[in-house]
């Protein structure tokens, strides 16, 4: 694996993302004001939620490429950090700031997609039936 190859491509992303989310920034301060109608604000809105999406993606693909880069410094590049397994050239090869591998990256997805899962649960259907009886009896007549 030829490191100083894979470093220079995770400081060429890391230039271009700097760049774009600069440019982003760019763009919101120059976003004209004035009277718009109802379209007009929805599709502005629209625009910058997913602007906003996409720079924290960016952000989170910068804060990545910068811990790839200390790995290479620090001589622990390519090594899984959930499990300490060698991390698959073709894996690192395509996404060169990944930091587990395949097997825990799939994993760390289950559990993600469990939890995110469990999030949706609403905890106020667990209100007793004893007091939804309370509340029915108060309303009828003696």
């Amino acid at each position: 694996m030829d490191l100083q190859k894979i470093r220079e491509e995770l400081l060429q992303k890391r230039s271009e993302i700097i760049e774009s989310l600069s440019n982003n920034n760019s763009e919101d301060l120059n976003e004209k004001t004035g009277v718009d109608d109802a379209a007009d604000i929805v599709a502005s809105e629209l625009s910058r939620e997913t602007l906003y999406k996409l720079s924290q993606a960016e952000r989170e693909t910068l804060f990545l490429i910068d811990i790839a880069l200390k790995k290479i410094e620090n001589g622990t590049y390519g090594v899984c950090e959930e499990c300490g397994a060698p991390i698959g050239e073709k894996r690192l090869q395509a996404i060169p700031w990944v930091r587990l591998c395949i097997e825990c990256s799939q994993n760390e997805e289950t559990i993600k997609s469990f939890s995110s899962r469990n999030e949706d649960i609403s905890y106020y259907h667990i209100i007793p039936d004893t007091f939804q009886e309370e509340e029915e009896n108060k309303n009828i007549p003696e």
